[in-house]
């Protein structure tokens, strides 16, 4: 590692901060782990989001620093179907499969090998466009294999001590609940019936006896041949730790209150396994806006990362968890405030490459580090670098309507202006172009989306609207296109010597082209319809020889 690379004043996120500390407390770590992980036993969403993507910054801040780093995701599918996510199919199959394990039960699409299948394939996949690629992990695989022998005979030695340091949380916080003399740190599935209905015995140094309330069956468990057995999350966490060597792993707020499974995890690691809980971040959730309360899968009808993908660029949408520390709660919309969120991430890139000005030299630096740590690919913005143009937010949802909706017209309309310049450049706008049109199709408010008329209309004007009229649709006649620069002055003289103003005399021309009384920056309008177009459409209101 470059021991420098802690002092270059570039490496200012809370990102860079976080790996610092875990450098710090792992001076001799050939191998820097970090971890993430949740159980799929439902859609895994947009909150859930959260936590690798705050893995995923302190291992690129990590690898800055010149760590080796290796970048876990845990699937903890071998827990226990505890309740039926509102909104799935089969329902009643599902149900049956209550108190089995996710990793056992079908998957109610039909479409992958189990329940928790289908919902990993969706998140792993959702993650490749946002350049995040841990290595996952499915616990039902290790725990099946064997892997987890040892940590699962040393929790059984030590049985006594992880008792004591739950009980002495529940003491502080529920009544009557004590652990008795008797628990074991056990939980599993059944070999017969496959639900968690069992009571344990151990046998020897690795041998566990069980017998299943439900169906009556009993075995003899080998922990060293694998199996149905596993720790409770409490112990497992904390196992798991020790097993890959963790060095750092964010938690939800519910895991990081006093007392929580972070608080018990700390003391069962050091006691039971002889290794140090990693280096923390507790983050806050994350909200949809107009939703009261968290995401919750359980809950159905959620927000997935693919679903915010059909609206954010994969750099906007790291972007937005990158601009917020983990422990602040911010809220992710779909409405008009989906607009003010990429104008706000434009200016930052337009800072961080030197095209506006920042307060000062330490705004700059920490706008570079945003945008590089926003990045699909990481890539560094260095002094000379030239920002490649993509259209505002606002610019492309009308020229997307201007042209229906049509791609490849729209990237060619910024092409022939000389904006769109370069591979780059053309695909940023395509990309950004196709996340406009989902939003004008799905959230735009109907006052924001437009038509052009496809045939004109006939509309009796006033003497004074068809002077001004006439003085519009004068520049246009004759050209096959006009540049929007051209169309300022007419537009400055339009209704000179009459008795209307533009904002009297503009909703007579918005209706002729769009059929509304407002739309998009009128000169914008006409320019990218061009100039025969606009006179098809306005001209047949004008007085005969007009």
């Amino acid at each position: 590692m470059d021991p420098a690379a802690g002092h270059d004043p570039y490496l200012n996120h809370w990102a860079d901060a976080a790996a610092a500390k875990t450098l710090a407390a792992h001076p001799d770590a050939k191998v820097v782990t970090v971890a993430a992980g949740i159980t799929p036993s439902g859609v895994v969403h947009v909150g859930n989001f959260r936590e690798v993507i705050t893995v995923d910054l302190v291992a690129r801040a990590l690898r800055d620093r010149g760590a080796d780093v290796r970048f876990i995701y845990s699937w903890d599918d071998f827990d226990v179907l505890r309740k039926v996510p509102a909104d799935m199919p089969q329902r009643d199959m599902l149900t049956e499969n209550l108190r089995r394990s996710i990793s056992a039960v079908p998957d109610p699409y039909g479409e992958h090998d189990s329940y928790a299948g289908h919902n990993i394939a969706a998140f792993e996949k959702s993650l490749a466009p946002l350049g995040i690629r841990p290595e996952f992990i499915r616990q039902s695989q290790r725990y099946r294999a064997g892997a987890y022998a040892d940590g699962i005979r040393l929790a059984l030695k030590h049985a006594a001590d992880i008792r004591a340091v739950l009980n002495s949380v529940r003491d502080k916080t529920t009544a009557n609940t004590r652990l008795e003399d008797n628990w074991l740190p056990l939980s599993g599935f059944c070999d017969n019936c496959g639900r968690d209905t069992l009571t344990f015995a151990v046998e020897g140094e690795w041998t566990v006896h069980y017998d299943c309330s439900a169906c009556k069956h009993a075995a003899d468990v080998d922990l060293r041949q694998g199996g149905n057995l596993k720790l409770p999350w409490r112990i497992d966490w904390p196992m798991r730790w020790a097993h890959e060597r963790v060095c750092f792993e964010p938690g939800g707020k519910d895991h990081s209150t006093a007392g929580g499974s972070f608080d018990t995890a700390k003391d069962i690691v050091r006691v039971v396994y002889g290794w140090q809980a990693p280096e923390y971040v507790g983050y806050d959730f994350v909200r949809i806006k107009g939703r009261a309360g968290k995401i919750s899968s359980s809950k159905g009808d959620v927000v997935t990362v693919s679903d915010c993908l059909e609206i954010y660029e994969p750099e906007v949408l790291r972007w937005l968890f990158v601009s917020f520390r983990p422990n602040t709660e911010f809220q992710i919309s779909f409405d008009l405030d989906v607009i003010t969120l990429y104008e706000n991430y434009d200016r930052t890139r337009r800072i961080a490459y030197g095209v506006e000005p920042a307060k000062d030299a330490q705004a700059r630096l920490v706008a570079q580090r945003t945008m590089q740590l926003a990045s699909v690919d990481h890539r560094r913005i260095a002094e000379g670098d030239v920002m490649p143009f993509v259209p505002g937010f606002r610019h492309l949802s009308m020229t997307l309507q201007i042209f229906e909706g049509d791609l490849d017209k729209t990237v060619a309309y910024y092409e022939e202006a000389g904006q769109v310049v370069g591979d780059e450049s053309r695909r940023l706008t395509r990309q950004r172009a196709r996340c406009v049109w989902n939003w004008i199709a799905e959230w735009g408010p109907d006052e924001f989306r437009y038509k052009l008329r496809r045939e004109p209309k006939q509309r009796e004007l006033s003497a004074d609207e068809a002077t001004c009229l006439a003085r519009l649709v004068a520049p246009l006649r004759g050209r096959e296109e006009i540049r929007e620069d051209e169309l300022v002055p007419t537009m400055k003289s339009l209704c000179e010597g009459t008795g209307l103003d533009n904002k009297t005399f503009l909703p007579v021309v918005y209706d002729l082209l769009i059929g509304r009384d407002k739309g998009p920056k009128l000169t914008t309008l006409i320019t990218a319809i061009g100039p025969a177009r606009a006179i098809s459409l306005l001209t047949p209101s004008l007085p005969a020889g007009t």
